[in-house]
């Protein structure tokens, strides 16, 4: 099905990471995500993340040893897992995922692909979260996901004040606009989209040019170079 409805040796050349994660609700298949994962990476020349029901460094590593440059984990962000795997494949490899939500206008984070709600206030947890070994935070609105009406910059008001941690932003990024004005925050170092992926056609495309054309600092893939390259190695 992603083959035949995605062209990931284009769309390679319009992001700069691809986010593959197994939101299954039922038991999860480990080994058919992998086989995925696996021929889903073939396709592409950019890190590729990776995440899904991630409870044990087994399963980490089966994800970063078939396909995986990183590994996105939200419902078990325990220390004693995250530092095991920081210890064999460094911080940088661990997405601290949360999905949060408004709710009785309080931003709660939920878990468990949003089944279940955390005790934290989302203040104390995300200071928590800060403290961890892991290299990125992913914030995704599941209020703003999927409507591309833009980011929910008001999460940001919760950060501490002393996070040194990369900030992934998720959650309502519709078009080129909205990846701007989240880069162009000094608290967001990234802007993930699903909906341009999924619902907009050449929207990746459209929006990179977009960006680049006004001077953001974004690499600039040229086809035919990798094309060629592509072709020595085969």
């Amino acid at each position: 099905w992603l083959k035949k409805n995605y062209d990931f040796k284009k769309i390679s050349f319009y992001i700069d990471e691809l986010i593959i994660l197994d939101v299954s609700r039922k038991e999860k298949d480990a080994d058919r995500f992998i086989e995925n994962l696996k021929r889903v990476s073939s396709f592409c020349f950019i890190p590729i993340s990776s995440g899904g029901g991630i409870d044990t460094f087994e399963k980490a590593q089966n994800l970063l040893t078939n396909g995986a440059d990183k590994v996105l984990i939200n419902t078990n962000l325990k220390e004693k897992l995250l530092k095991k795997i920081s210890e064999v494949y460094g911080e940088q490899s661990i997405i601290a995922g949360i999905d949060y939500i408004n709710i009785k206008n309080k931003k709660k984070v939920l878990k468990e692909n949003g089944t279940n709600e955390i005790e934290d206030d989302i203040k104390k947890y995300l200071n928590k979260v800060s403290k961890l070994p892991v290299g990125e935070i992913y914030l995704n609105s599941i209020d703003k996901d999927g409507t591309g009406m833009g980011l929910d910059f008001s999460i940001l008001d919760f950060l501490p004040k002393n996070n040194n941690k990369s900030i992934i932003m998720s959650g309502g990024s519709g078009n080129s606009t909205h990846i701007a004005n989240g880069l162009k925050n000094n608290s967001i170092d990234a802007v993930a989209t699903a909906n341009l992926l999924n619902f907009v056609g050449d929207g990746l495309l459209k929006a990179r040019t977009e960006l680049l054309k006004k001077n953001f600092n974004l690499p600039t893939w040229n086809a035919n170079i990798i094309k060629k390259l592509r072709n020595k190695i085969k």
